[in-house]
């Protein structure tokens, strides 16, 4: 390893480490990115299911789910004056 690091002037390492270190950065966020998705998709599918375990009717469920997003029941934004 030290051979292959001595074969670089101390510019090139520098680059080298810049270059790699960038693409590691947006290697995890794109990961993060796709974890994030997952993870929000396995919240809700569980709030649904224990909404559906507890009696809820899929109106209600969506009444419950629409209610953060400012909207009214038939999915258009209300308007607040």
């Amino acid at each position: 390893m030290t051979d292959l690091l001595s074969k670089f002037d101390s510019d090139q390492l520098i680059g080298l480490v810049a270059v790699a270190g960038g693409l590691l950065c947006g290697i995890i966020a794109i990961v993060g990115g796709f974890w994030l998705q997952i993870r929000k998709a396995e919240i809700g599918a569980a709030l649904k299911q224990d909404m559906l375990n507890r009696g809820m009717s899929a109106d209600d469920i969506r009444t419950v789910l629409d209610g953060g997003a400012g909207r009214s029941q038939n999915g258009n934004r209300s308007c607040h004056a």
